[in-house]
């Protein structure tokens, strides 16, 4: 599975993401990782192959608050060039995804695919993965997509780990995640209504 900047999940042979027609380059599984602070509006650009973030940290030590430890969480890439995310400061952290928060644990690394909301301490991340920096500073992509008809793509997202799944309609569901093997999620996965895919 290749993982677009917008979220979505794409079969692994796949150039171009299905959901919003972006070229799917190594970049775009996961080169960068950008936490936009939500109060402040400030963004974390995290490069891989990661390191740490807080006030001691590998990326904008000064923009964290005194709350977050020196060293409160690491960051890394796999061999995919997907991004995780793992505690080690003594103030909490937690990561939200489909509206669930989960708190994260030293020793148990977890997925970062785009899309989740991240607290650490008391600051609060919107979580943005594979935006290349023409995008990440605020730069408009023209294409020649602009001229075509928009067409409406659907999509359902995973609410345990927030994945997305391309889908043929608005009432098309999933009823597995590639990543979520737990039984127990199978029936919350299948209840998830598709939804539009916004344009990006």
């Amino acid at each position: 599975m290749r993982l677009c900047s917008c979220g979505f999940a794409n079969p692994d042979d796949a150039t171009h993401c299905a959901a919003c027609g972006s070229a799917l380059t190594h970049e775009s599984a996961g080169g960068v990782l950008l936490l936009e602070e939500v109060r402040s509006g400030q963004v974390v650009r995290v490069t891989a192959p990661g390191g740490i973030l807080g006030r001691a940290g590998d990326f904008s030590p000064d923009l964290f608050s005194p709350r977050v430890s020196g060293v409160h969480a690491v960051v890394a890439t796999n061999a995919e060039g997907h991004w995780t995310i793992e505690h080690t400061g003594r103030n909490a952290s937690a990561v939200e995804r489909g509206g669930i928060w989960s708190d994260l644990r030293c020793g148990a690394p977890q997925p970062l695919f785009g899309g989740e909301t991240l607290k650490l301490a008391d600051m609060v991340f919107r979580v943005r993965v594979g935006i290349q920096e023409a995008v990440a500073e605020g730069a408009t992509a023209e294409s020649d997509a602009q001229d075509a008809p928009a067409e409406t793509a659907w999509s359902v997202r995973c609410p345990v780990c927030g994945t997305e799944y391309a889908v043929e309609g608005p009432k098309s569901h999933i009823t597995t995640c590639a990543f979520c093997k737990d039984p127990l999620d199978a029936r919350q996965i299948a209840r998830v209504a598709a939804r539009a895919v916004p344009d990006r």
